[in-house]
């Protein structure tokens, strides 16, 4: 994945759900600061244990 001028590694996993013709979509939240604001996305990601370091 690509932000900005950087670069960093990323692993996880996206669920394209269909059903009736339609495609499950979330929009991520306006915050500046996280990667791709405001934009819509296919549910899923990085698991919360990894972001969180615990």
């Amino acid at each position: 994945m690509k932000l900005l001028d950087k670069t960093v590694n990323f692993s996880g996993a996206k669920l394209a759900l269909i059903s009736n013709g339609k495609i499950l979509t979330i929009l991520r939240d306006a915050i500046p600061t996280i990667p791709y604001p405001n934009m819509w996305d296919l549910p899923g990601g990085d698991c919360v244990i990894i972001m969180t370091g615990a």
